[in-house]
């Protein structure tokens, strides 16, 4: 899951308070207070947000390396990680029912992730990158 750690000490280590950082990611200062001590699961797109401006690497802040590889990513585009899902899926060569069976879910579940019929859970990108070896980044298609 989300290191909340790490978002803290990132933003600390960069001499940005929780204000001006509630403001880059367009929340309250109570908002963002309850990402960072984990009070309230922070949203996706705000956490691409924070990795972004900060040129981080998705799967450091979510706790999959530890490395923070400062690379200059691609804007993540939401709306085409149901393509990028289906291209793993084939590359895996697995039917939309058994790519669900490996990450636990329904089939169902799984082909509205695919379909963006609905937001994907942080909790269930970090099960696919877990399962494929595809790191969250190369999902949302913010690195190759």
């Amino acid at each position: 899951m989300l290191n909340t750690k790490r978002i803290q000490d990132t933003r600390i280590d960069n001499d940005i308070t929780q204000k001006q950082m509630a403001e880059i990611l367009n929340v309250s200062k109570y908002v963002y207070n309850n990402f960072e001590s984990g009070r309230t699961k922070i949203p996706l797109n705000k956490i691409i947000e924070f990795a972004d401006y900060f040129n981080l690497n998705l799967d450091y802040l979510l706790n999959l390396t530890d490395e923070k590889q400062y690379y200059h990513y691609n804007k993540a585009k939401i709306q085409k990680i149901g393509k990028k899902l289906l291209k793993i899926r084939q590359e895996l060569n697995l039917s939309q029912e058994k790519f669900g069976l490996l990450l636990g879910l329904p089939q169902r579940t799984y082909a509205s992730y695919e379909n963006n019929e609905r937001p994907i859970p942080i909790n269930i990108l970090i099960k696919i990158a877990k399962q494929t070896g595809y790191s969250v980044d190369t999902i949302l298609s913010r690195k190759k």
